[in-house]
């Protein structure tokens, strides 16, 4: 890891890691805070489902689109721009709040607008990583973005979920409000180099259409997709179900501290992962690191299921966290190496569409009718199955 973390000696890439960390850090907190001011002003496991359903809607919509812009324009003015909105929609909950209860249709309203500011700013992102990176570092610099993002988008949650026994709700939020704006003026203050490679093109249709032609010639990318889809859908039950979960299951009530706990508990799992998954790769290769991940996770969201303690709970989620993010590293990397520069923000912007606008809401909303017709604890083992189904179907394809 330290040999990783001397490429932020770079002033830019620095600079603008630390605005990664921090927009991370506010869409983890508003992850987290807005499902808990939801469930405890209405008690209804259904509305934070619909919560992260729509958390999945733009990437699903807007995905194609997103990719093709960052591809033809500046990308650093791209993301500069959608940090903005993100700042100021978040901004509004706490706002309202100031004025008497928050309407859930205003939650709702904020965070699909925050959500399609982050569609068009991870299109971005994904153009912008080989840009920074170092001569021959591709690799290295996209595990460390990749990696460092995912564990304080992990760590954010649990902290507030902590948090959260203490103060309202609001407050959680205005602060992820805050951690955007600084975000902001890291970006600025960063000189990034986002003028994306000019190419001649025909129009915006063409640039997506060239796009899913490549992806779809190419079955090793496709199948990082599947993977990405199968944890993400697992992911959507974890996150909607985690505080309905602890309040009926393990006992919890209406207290946020104990979901809080078993984010935390999800962040390090996915910190031990950031630790193997590049020295696992190495020897045996990005493919099996991710297969083998998936496993992993489906063996973590089993064990949430039988989960009957606090403890218990607790290590299963994170077993569930590290089998995630495993996957998710490993596959990010394989994809990035796997694509040339013109087409990365086309093919990673696909490939998040399929997991967060597919795979992310579709978890959400099974999870919230599992969870409702049998318990969270039914919808977490449900998530296993999926993961365990979808990395024997891939990996069958791929043999043949």
């Amino acid at each position: 890891m330290s040999d990783r973390f001397r490429l932020l000696r770079d002033r830019a890439l620095r600079r603008y890691w630390y605005g990664r960390v921090l927009s991370l850090a506010a869409a983890s907190a508003a992850l987290v805070a807005t499902p808990v001011l939801l469930y405890r002003q209405t008690g209804s496991p259904l509305w934070v489902s619909a919560l992260v359903a729509v958390q999945g809607l733009p990437y699903l919509v807007l995905g194609p689109v997103a990719g093709a812009v960052a591809d033809r324009c500046d990308r650093a003015a791209l993301l500069r721009a959608a940090e903005l909105a993100t700042a100021l929609a978040l901004a509004a909950i706490p706002a309202a709040a100031l004025l008497g209860p928050v309407p859930p249709l205003l939650v709702v309203a904020a965070v699909a607008v925050a959500r399609t500011a982050f569609v068009f700013a991870d299109a971005a992102n994904f153009g912008l990583v080989p840009a920074l990176a170092p001569p021959g570092r591709l690799a290295e610099t996209t595990a460390l973005l990749f990696a460092t993002s995912t564990v304080v988008e992990m760590i954010g949650p649990g902290l507030v979920g902590a948090a959260l026994a203490l103060l309202p709700a609001p407050y959680a939020i205005a602060a992820g409000a805050g951690a955007s704006a600084l975000a902001l003026a890291c970006y600025a203050a960063a000189g990034l180099p986002g003028a994306a490679r000019p190419e001649r093109s025909s129009g915006l249709y063409r640039d997506i259409a060239d796009g899913a032609r490549w992806l779809l010639a190419h079955r090793p990318v496709r199948s990082t997709i599947a993977l990405g889809v199968a944890v993400a859908v697992s992911q959507g039950v974890f996150v909607s179900q985690a505080v309905p979960w602890a309040a009926e299951r393990l006992g919890a009530g209406g207290d946020g501290a104990v979901a809080g706990l078993l984010f935390t508990a999800w962040a390090v799992g996915g910190l031990a992962a950031t630790v193997a998954v590049l020295a696992l790769a190495r020897r045996t290769g990005r493919r099996p690191v991710a297969f083998g991940a998936m496993w992993i996770a489906a063996a973590g969201a089993v064990g949430c299921a039988f989960a009957v303690g606090v403890p218990a709970a607790v290590a299963a989620s994170a077993v569930w966290g590290l089998g995630y993010l495993a996957v998710v590293l490993a596959a990010v990397v394989w994809r990035q190496l796997s694509t040339p520069d013109r087409l990365r923000s086309r093919v990673n912007t696909a490939a998040r569409m399929a997991a967060y606008g597919v795979g992310y809401p579709l978890g959400g909303v099974l999870g919230g009718w599992a969870a409702t017709a049998a318990g969270p604890h039914v919808a977490m083992g449900g998530a296993g199955a999926v993961v365990a189904g979808v990395a024997v179907l891939s990996l069958s394809g791929l043999r043949r």
